[in-house]
């Protein structure tokens, strides 16, 4: 597939709802069993930030894909600059930029254990919703860029 800007938004948009939300639910009440717990909502805030840095990302990896051969977007592409992105999310972290979380989470061996398998779980939904069940609930997603409203 070669995903359009508007695709790419439009799938991370699906992707952050049908995917990333509740499986950060599940996740959070699996880990912290609290919902008071500062773990439950980090998790949630983690995952926002991760969305926004990416929706910003976006145009830049369209200029990347533009610099192919085949101007495609392998699998492995959207697996590398996912963790990218977490990388980005936990320097912002690190450097205190972010109002609700002090540079102390990442010191924390619990909460960054927390983050990482969070990042993981997630990743590995996204990929295997992205491989299946994106491309057999909507199968014109694949051959029109991504978008799914375009016909």
């Amino acid at each position: 597939m070669t995903p359009t800007l508007m695709g790419r938004w439009q799938t991370r948009i699906i992707l952050f709802f049908i995917v990333g939300l509740p499986v950060t639910l599940l996740f959070a009440l699996a880990w912290t069993r609290d919902f008071s717990d500062p773990g439950f909502t980090m998790v949630f805030l983690v995952l926002m930030t991760i969305f926004l840095v990416g929706m910003v990302l976006d145009p830049a990896y369209i200029l990347v894909q533009s610099l192919r051969w085949e101007n495609d977007w392998p699998f492995a592409f959207q697996l590398f600059f996912s963790i990218c992105e977490f990388l980005v999310v936990l320097a912002l972290i690190a450097a205190d930029w972010l109002p609700f979380a002090h540079a102390s989470v990442i010191d924390d061996p619990e909460m960054r254990k927390m983050l990482f398998s969070h990042f993981a779980v997630v990743v590995t939904f996204s990929i295997l919703a992205l491989l299946g069940p994106l491309q057999v609930f909507l199968p014109r997603w694949r051959y029109k860029g991504g978008e799914v409203g375009r016909l």
